[in-house]
């Protein structure tokens, strides 16, 4: 089942599922059978605390629905599922991401000769060492989803993406057990983490990541909230990033493979975990500009398809001022008009 939270011209936020090209409204759905909306299907907050009863709700709802009783998807606009996360848990589950990018942040950040030799040594070590889940807290309240933009803040010239798998959980007791875990799973969806990179290595080695992630519009989720039922392996999925016209990256969340959901999310509870807390599980290696340095453009077309989780369309912003860097200037970033 594919999730969906919407907007409908100037009425209320709805809350539904996709069914064919099609978005279901869980209320007018409802209504029209017993004039009623159950409490768990009305809002995806109300559906999140619910779990695990509300997801059998939701599909005893639509086992009757046909697409005749929805709205064509191109007709709303979708909102990131979960609109206001409860709290945002961002992990580095992938060795290599954290090998290439490494690198990068090395050669780009430190003396020349220096930037090379410190990454060449770094990358074949950091690329064979697992890694425990650790993360950090996101800004939550910086969500866009579907064909929305990303914030360009002044201060960096080396904006990227970073494509990851999230999980959404409901409401997971502090020390669950993995079969708790995977009760309390609400499902998955695409996770964008935008990032300015050339002020992230100080932050990594001092107060972790800050200004290189915390800034307006920077949390891209979209664009279905997908439940666990509908994802046959999570950790099998093909990643495929298209920018504008220059090309596309590809990559897979088989790179979490050491990591399984329920682990995941068990470790996670060592804190109690509010209904609607998303975690994301890191950048998939090489799908993005840090891992290949390769850098996003001013209004830059972005898509993200993660196969079964659909795709999430998003523009790059442009900054207002020519943005100011520790790293080489590049001449190809014009301020955006004034007036």
């Amino acid at each position: 089942m594919r999730l969906v939270t919407f907007e409908r011209g100037a009425g209320p936020v709805g809350f539904g599922a996709v069914v064919g090209d099609v978005v279901v409204d869980f209320a007018d759905a409802a209504r029209a059978r017993t004039g009623a909306v159950p409490p768990r299907l009305a809002s995806v907050d109300a559906y999140l605390r619910g779990l695990p009863a509300s997801l059998e709700e939701a599909h005893q709802l639509l086992a009757g629905v046909v697409e005749a009783d929805g709205r064509r998807v191109e007709s709303v606009r979708l909102l990131p599922p979960v609109p206001r996360p409860a709290a945002l848990l961002d992990c580095t589950l992938t060795p290599r991401h954290v090998a290439n990018s490494t690198a990068t942040l090395l050669r780009r950040s430190l003396p020349s000769g220096v930037g090379r030799v410190a990454g060449w040594v770094a990358k074949p070590v950091l690329g064979r060492r697992p890694r425990g889940v650790r993360y950090y807290k996101g800004n939550h309240n910086a969500m866009i989803g579907d064909h929305d933009t990303i914030g360009w803040p002044a201060y960096t010239a080396y904006l990227d993406i970073e494509p990851e798998l999230a999980v959404v959980t409901g409401a997971v007791p502090c020390g669950a057990t993995r079969a708790q875990a995977v009760e309390r799973l609400a499902g998955y969806l695409i996770f964008n983490d935008a990032s300015a990179r050339d002020v992230q290595l100080p932050e990594m080695f001092f107060t972790g990541p800050a200004s290189s992630k915390d800034f307006d519009d920077s949390n891209g989720l979209g664009p279905y909230l997908v439940t666990p039922d509908d994802v046959a392996d999570p950790l099998a999925l093909d990643v495929t990033v298209g920018i504008s016209d220059r090309g596309t990256w590809v990559g897979t969340t088989a790179d979490y493979a050491m990591h399984p959901i329920d682990a995941v999310v068990a470790i996670a509870s060592r804190r109690s975990l509010a209904a609607g807390t998303v975690i994301g599980m890191g950048t998939i290696p090489d799908c993005c500009g840090l891992d290949r340095d390769e850098w996003l453009r001013p209004n830059d077309q972005i898509t993200i398809t993660f196969d079964g989780l659909g795709t999430l369309h998003q523009r790059v912003g442009t900054p207002t001022t020519p943005p100011g860097t520790r790293w080489q200037r590049r001449s190809d970033l014009a301020p955006a008009p004034r007036g």
